[in-house]
């Protein structure tokens, strides 16, 4: 399963009505809740196998989109999280916390050969997910910021498999895409198609952090010390051996074609994607903040990094 990039926020009925249900019994070390297996999430896959040898129960719950990740972390149907978006629930009252960063942000904005930079986009389709998705955004306040002068024609296309066949069908002139997208296009025209605006390095922003409920984190800490090390591990080795990611890929992934599977992988450990450090920055938290708080719909209390983060684990991991 592929993440869509639509994340729109949750209403705060809804989260309240989630923030007030019963967690159920959970028999296994710990439950991760997630959007499903895709590209970025290959190194939890090779870290939760490595958990499980040393003893870990590790249940994995494939969720889909985002109104389900939300509502089973905030009833505690899952212990870890990794959607960042799960900042809406802190916002509103569940009390968790990002103690690792999974990943940053693997967008591009994508047009033809021809138009190199923003300003080229005056006039041109350039497809998002939605306004309010995580990928519409990203174009919005990217152009908002670089080139307020052109008037491009933002055209909503749902999927990113949509916008890609667009693309190819020389129905729109431009797109957000993410790192294994392009690298499809690329293969399929290649020199037809330039980055216009690499989201990747322009705006490395949170895409997806592992958080849990302070409480878990107090009575589990030597799983989380575990977590974080072990993902660490994982990330560290991938860099240095790519199949060890393509491997994985190639068990998990079966609707990607497994020739183009290396040349994908690539592409995300060129764009360091996985935090060799872990991630959570100050500065890389306070710049998802306002990402999330300049579409339209800002947070009443989360203010600071400290609002959503607890770095105390894995510094200590760091430090070892």
């Amino acid at each position: 399963m592929r993440i869509s990039g639509n994340w729109t926020k949750v209403s705060a009925v809804a989260m309240a009505a989630a923030l007030l249900g019963a967690a159920p019994a959970v028999a296994a070390d710990a439950v991760f809740g997630f959007s499903g297996w895709s590209v970025g999430y290959l190194p939890t896959a090779v870290a939760i196998d490595r958990l499980t040898e040393m003893g870990y129960d590790i249940e994995v719950a494939e969720l889909g989109g985002n109104s389900n990740q939300l509502q089973a972390a905030a009833t505690g149907a899952v212990q870890i999280t990794a959607i960042a978006q799960v900042m809406d629930a802190i916002d509103q009252g569940l009390d968790s916390r990002f103690f690792m960063e999974a990943n940053t942000n693997e967008f591009l904005l994508v047009s033809k050969a021809e138009l190199p930079d923003c300003q080229s986009l005056d006039g041109k389709a350039v497809g998002i997910q939605s306004t309010g998705s995580f990928v519409g955004q990203l174009a919005i306040q990217w152009l908002a910021q670089a080139c307020p002068t052109a008037n491009a024609n933002l055209t909503v296309i749902e999927g990113s498999d949509n916008r890609l066949a667009a693309l190819l069908a020389n129905q729109l002139d431009s797109s957000v895409v993410d790192l294994q997208d392009w690298t499809l296009l690329q293969r399929a025209k290649p020199g037809e198609f330039t980055v216009t605006g690499d989201f990747t390095k322009m705006m490395p922003i949170m895409r997806a952090a592992f958080a849990a409920q302070q409480s878990f984190i107090a009575e589990n800490p030597q799983l989380i010390e575990d977590w974080i090390r072990v993902h660490l591990d994982v990330y560290r080795e991938s860099y240095q051996n790519p199949d060890l990611l393509v491997e994985k890929g190639l068990e998990l992934l079966g609707e990607i074609d497994a020739e183009a599977l290396p040349a994908i992988v690539e592409a995300f450990l060129a764009a360091q994607v996985w935090p060799v450090n872990g991630g959570l920055t100050d500065q890389g938290v306070m710049d998802t903040i306002n990402f999330f708080n300049n579409d339209g719909e800002p947070f009443e209390n989360i203010k600071a990094p400290a609002d959503v983060v607890d770095r105390a684990l894995l510094d200590k991991v760091l430090a070892e």
